[in-house]
């Protein structure tokens, strides 16, 4: 702007950054004025405290005349000095009045360049900040601003009231679906034990009329309601495991109850399960009765999976601040395409099972900071679990 006025020099000045903070208009800068036009300046700036000033003098022949405007809504002020040679004819005189009425036009859009900029910096500075907070939380709203930023403003806090709205629609049909898949995974789960139960007493009571019965059919049908109970149970656990019982234990005598408690089913099969040799230092903080569940899920998924007369291999070790155990059969192993599924509710490749073992297991261990895994590189299949040493924070 200030090249559109021949000779005029001009800037900003705050004395707390130390003076004059850049000049442009005619070449050379502040510093290179004469010391005579620099104090006219200075007096002109002290001037402008008060409102805008004009300040002339005459020095070596030429008038100079130096104005200052303090800036509106910011510290400082801003500056335009011409040096005007040859005074001393009334033309020439009209012609520095000319060039004070030049000056003070030159400062004037000086001031009005600097209010846009600090207005400008100062509105994007606030809707920066304010996109800044909105990551981090999704329920603040950027506070009213005027003008054009205010706009913008509004039109961010429209968005994040949509987005909002869009969140909370999104949970709910994440919770329909997954209420509509638990009501399919216990209808499946159960209908296959009711018509058993059905078929039971059908033939009970058929006996009772021929007076033939015997305690068998009744227990069937024990067996069949004790079965819809486990199911029923593992449901209940699902999510929400309750650790009751944390405290430290040693892992490998867990390890063992599991296996004695799944023995039955190996022998059926003529499965053989190896368990590790005991070792010191597999001491962790676990709720044993949990750790034995997860142990016993992982063991009837692998003597089901084995061949039989095959083996089931048990190892445990400990890296850092974890016990980690393995779990291997050398049946067929996972299917590729199963493999993303495995860790689902309800998910399951057997007509006898329920679909909940892993998926209860992985919560047990999760609840207790720990993992549980499969291991794709490994022959048959491998789970793994994982459990720290020491609970969280303690």
């Amino acid at each position: 702007m200030l090249r559109s006025y021949e000779g005029i020099h001009g800037g900003f000045y705050r004395e707390e950054l130390g003076g004059v903070l850049g000049q442009a208009g005619a070449p050379g800068a502040a510093e290179d004025l004469p010391l005579q036009d620099q104090e006219l300046l200075v007096s002109a700036l002290k001037l402008a405290e008060a409102g805008p000033a004009v300040v002339t003098g005459v020095r070596g022949g030429d008038l100079v005349v130096a104005a200052a405007r303090k800036l509106d809504g910011a510290s400082g002020a801003a500056w335009a000095l011409k040096r005007v040679a040859g005074t001393r004819d009334a033309a020439s005189r009209r012609m520095a009045l000319w060039y004070g009425v030049l000056a003070v036009l030159a400062l004037l859009g000086i001031g009005a360049v600097a209010g846009i900029w600090l207005a400008l910096r100062a509105g994007v500075a606030r809707i920066s900040a304010g996109l800044r907070q909105l990551e981090e939380d999704f329920d603040h709203r950027l506070p009213a601003i005027g003008g054009e930023f205010g706009e913008i403003a509004r039109a961010v806090n429209r968005m994040a009231e949509r987005r909002r709205a869009l969140e909370e629609e999104l949970r709910r049909q994440e919770r329909l679906a997954a209420l509509g898949k638990v009501a399919a995974g216990v209808a499946h789960e159960i209908r296959n034990p009711l018509n058993s139960l059905k078929l039971t007493l059908e033939l009970l009571e058929r006996r009772v009329r021929k007076g033939v019965a015997t305690g068998e059919e009744a227990r069937a049908a024990t067996a069949e309601i004790d079965r819809l109970d486990g199911i029923l149970a593992r449901l209940l656990a699902f999510g929400r495991p309750a650790l009751t019982d944390r405290r430290e234990q040693d892992v490998l005598t867990l390890v063992r109850q599991a296996a004695g408690m799944v023995q039955e089913q190996a022998q059926r099969k003529r499965v053989r399960i190896a368990l590790p040799e005991r070792v010191g230092g597999l001491r962790a903080d676990v709720d044993g009765s949990q750790i034995i569940q997860v142990m016993i899920n992982l063991l009837l998924n692998a003597i089901a999976a084995s061949p039989e007369g095959g083996a089931v291999e048990v190892k445990a070790g400990r890296s850092e601040e974890q016990v980690w155990l393995t779990v291997t059969d050398h049946g067929p192993g996972i299917p590729e395409e199963v493999r993303p599924h495995i860790f689902e509710a309800f998910f399951t490749t057997r007509p006898e099972g329920s679909g909940l073992g892993l998926a209860v297991s992985r919560e047990i261990v999760a609840g207790h900071g720990g993992g549980l895994e499969y291991d794709p590189t490994a022959p048959g299949t491998t789970f793994r679990v994982t459990l720290p040493v020491r609970r969280q924070g303690s």
